[in-house]
């Protein structure tokens, strides 16, 4: 965590206010943490870390749910109108058949031989006939096409329901993350509101030199990357994330005034010409995966196992990233969380000079 983290941790603590602005947690939910004047530095540092990253990894599937929920509507109600379109069909045939059928009821009665004997015109007669055999291959074709209209409809309207319930399932989905976002965050403001100015002092200095530690020793080791340069988007993207340090950090949050921190990076990329998918998670199963070693500026960091944070790589054991509720987009060491992996936009693009 970084200088920038601390202070909005004592700026959260002053401030529980904030609380008001999220729903209480449910008499269900987990146990209230134990207060932070219990707990060692160690334990209050991990502590409040741990609430974080359930809390943003929680806004993540929220954030994919939510446009999964989106997509899943927009289908159902395109099903449902098809639907419509096939029962407005389906009925159409029906009328069609009903017609079929009455005439041929009104042209019952003797059969054709006989009507042709008795006829006082024969050949107006097998005229007659023809026509009548036209007619026939055109009830069957009508009797087909009923068919052929109820069965689409009775497919259609079982599509219809399974988008609707599809999109039930992802407003469940987003809903239960959503949930779990707000009970971590309000975890987080409890640990911080029951910490002492003393503790929280600890915690500044110890994560300062620790920040300060790692930005020192990285770009010797060239554990993150030979060096080289970004590609032309890369390059565009890092400008782009650079401009917006000092944004305050907002869930779902995509600029111009604030971000969330997958909402920073894909804006940043979509500011330079590429554009990838919204969440971290997503970014890390879709983007192209490159080995730490072949870290580039311009490359996103993946975090966490459950690739909860995304930031964006500037090059010498650096990102930029948003970080969490109460902060500000900033810079921050490389190895600031647990890194899982990194991914590439460009996969394909040659490094710009």
């Amino acid at each position: 965590m970084s200088r920038g983290a601390i202070r909005s941790w004592r700026a959260a603590a002053l401030l529980l206010a904030t609380l008001l602005l999220l729903p209480a947690v449910p008499a269900d939910a987990d146990p209230a943490p134990v207060p932070a004047g219990e707990l060692t530095i160690d334990q209050l540092s991990r502590a409040v870390e741990d609430a974080r990253h359930v809390a943003e990894a929680a806004e993540q599937r929220y954030t994919g749910a939510a446009e999964q929920l989106a997509e899943r509507e927009r289908a159902s109600a395109a099903a449902a109108a098809e639907a419509d379109r096939e029962r407005g069909r389906a009925a159409e045939a029906e009328a069609a058949a009903a017609r079929v059928v009455g005439e041929q009821y009104r042209s019952g009665g003797l059969g054709p031989v006989a009507r042709l004997v008795l006829a006082d015109r024969p050949e107006e007669f097998l005229d007659r006939q023809l026509q009548a055999t036209r007619r026939a291959r055109t009830a069957a074709d009508v009797l087909r096409d009923l068919r052929e209209a109820r069965n689409r409809l009775v497919l259609r309207s079982e599509l219809a329901l399974q988008a609707r319930q599809s999109a039930a399932d992802a407003a469940r989905d987003a809903q239960q993350a959503l949930d779990r976002a707000r009970a971590a965050e309000a975890r987080t403001e409890q640990l911080l509101a029951s910490a002492s100015a003393e503790q929280l002092g600890l915690l500044e200095r110890r994560e300062s030199a620790l920040a300060e530690r790692v930005g020192e020793q990285l770009p010797r080791t060239g554990a993150f990357g030979p060096g080289g340069g970004p590609s032309a988007a890369g390059r565009r993207a890092i400008g782009f994330a650079l401009a917006q340090r000092g944004k305050p950090y907002r869930w779902g949050g995509t600029g111009p005034d604030a971000f969330d921190c997958s909402g920073l990076t894909s804006r940043a990329w979509q500011a330079a010409g590429t554009g990838i998918p919204r969440t971290s998670q997503a970014q890390w199963a879709a983007l192209h995966r490159v080995a730490l070693r072949d870290l580039r500026p311009g490359d996103l960091v993946i975090y966490h196992a459950d690739a909860g944070h995304v930031a964006l790589y500037v090059g010498g054991g650096t990102v930029v990233h948003a970080p969490h509720t109460g902060a500000v987009v900033e810079l921050a060491p490389l190895t600031m969380l647990p890194v899982l992996g990194a991914v590439r936009p460009d996969p394909d693009a040659p490094a710009d000079g």
